[in-house]
């Protein structure tokens, strides 16, 4: 059997004739010549669809804004705590932030760490290797794949004021440009230090070496995190607060009211591979056992999902939330629907496709963390529309928010991460599974 044909004259010519005689994608093509795609297939009756107003909104002051960073994680997660900050020490400032610079800091230098020690770890296979290959491609990043909890468990948090942001937060590539070369150097060393026959204990010594580099340039960029800090401050009635001798960690177990373990990571992977009631963590290195800081994630059906995410924000806490958000949404307008672009109309062609085929065809992933902080719910109590905080800035959207339909959660919302106790209660024992890999 051919299972390869050329583009050939006659196809060609096919093509052709069938174009000449579609009059409505003339239209199409005098439109798009003029236009720009959204504003072509965009849907002008969501406006009226999707108000912006919310039966349960909690009405968080203040918006922040990663600039072309990729910290959405940090930025979704600093979010919820900011806020109970504000709430546990009764802020006159309602919009605090806490330090995403902090927190930065500390996810590179973790994954400069695990960069090396996959790097030790592979040092016996060949520069083409996949897993050696993938790793050298791309040693580092600031996109979320450390868990936040995990860093913020580890390393706590601190206030804005206390780190605040350098010249390079807003634009984090020199950040990734200078430790990508300094990772690639360092794997050649390590690579170097295994062919000379010197052992792991060996290499691991001098990877340790390899991170204060790393540490220093990190300082040099992002300045050093503060062991231990003093954080002034006056509450709602003006009365002057100092508290003195703070740690990092103290200052995120006191006060942020957030407790790592008891936040559960949620996925909706609604395909045959990945039944609900099971859970599941990213293995890089296949037959190898779970890494020690990874966070399974449960995988529930969108019901269980949506209860607990109602259940949280009834509590008066926000909730973080990834999705492709780059589908069926207005970053311009702060609309997010699946009706919102009429592209199948437009292109007189099917485009279209639901869960699960639209995750098995790769065409859905989860691109975005964000943070639900209002839903609107009709008199049957089922959601209809959703608030979300946004981290790109005020001007973003409705005031940095969007609209998001509940069909539009339906499809492209991928993973929320809720506290347990909200978590519904048919669930809880499912917490108890080995998780798989996935």
């Amino acid at each position: 059997m051919n299972h390869y044909q050329a583009v050939d004259t006659a196809l060609l010519d096919e093509c052709s004739r069938t174009w000449a005689q579609d009059e409505a994608g003339h239209r199409a093509a005098d439109a798009l010549a003029g236009a720009s795609l959204h504003d072509v297939a965009f849907d002008h009756t969501a406006k009226g669809r999707l108000p912006f107003a919310f039966s349960l909104d909690l009405n968080p002051e203040g918006v922040t804004d990663q600039g072309i960073s990729l910290r959405c994680w940090a930025f979704a997660f600093l979010n919820v705590a900011r806020h109970n900050v504000v709430r546990a020490l009764n802020l006159a400032d309602r919009a605090f932030e806490l330090s995403q610079c902090y927190i930065y800091f500390y996810d590179q230098l973790e994954k400069s760490n695990r960069f090396l020690n996959r790097m030790i770890r592979f040092a016996d296979r060949p520069l083409d290797d996949r897993l050696v290959s993938s790793g050298l491609r791309e040693p580092i990043s600031d996109y979320g794949y450390l868990s936040f909890l995990m860093l913020a468990g580890k390393y706590g948090v601190v206030p804005k004021s206390v780190m605040p942001d350098t010249f390079c937060l807003p634009d984090t590539r020199p950040v990734t440009r200078i430790l990508s070369m300094k990772l690639r150097w360092c794997a050649r060393e390590l690579r170097s230090l295994h062919a000379a026959g010197r052992c792991a204990e060996e290499l691991q010594q001098a990877k340790r070496g390899m991170l204060r580099d790393i540490y220093g340039i990190l300082c040099r960029f992002l300045g050093e995190p503060p062991r231990s800090f003093t954080f002034e401050y006056r509450d709602a009635q003006g009365e002057f607060h100092r508290l003195d001798g703070l740690t990092p960690q103290v200052f995120f177990k006191n006060y942020c009211g957030i407790d790592p373990d008891d936040y559960v990571e949620i996925s909706h992977l609604p395909q045959e591979k990945t039944p609900f009631g099971e859970r599941y963590y990213r293995q890089d290195v296949p037959g190898e056992p779970m890494p020690p800081d990874a966070r399974p994630r449960l995988n529930l059906c969108m019901s269980d999902i949506k209860a607990a995410v109602i259940a949280q924000l009834c509590a008066g806490e926000q909730v973080t939330f990834g999705s492709d958000v780059a589908k069926f949404s207005s970053k311009t307008l702060g609309y997010m629907d699946t009706e919102l672009f009429h592209y199948e109309k437009l292109f007189d062609t099917p485009l279209m496709m639901e869960k699960p085929d639209s995750l098995d065809y790769q065409w859905t992933s989860g691109t975005h963390i964000m943070c639900f902080d209002g839903v609107n719910l009709g008199p049957d109590g089922r959601p209809e529309r959703w608030k979300v905080q946004n981290s790109y800035g005020a001007d973003m959207g409705i005031g940095g928010h969007y609209v998001m339909a509940d069909s539009w959660f339906d499809q492209y919302v991928v993973s929320v991460t809720v506290r347990r106790q909200y978590l519904p209660e048919h669930v809880l024992p499912w917490l108890e599974k080995a998780p798989l890999p996935l």
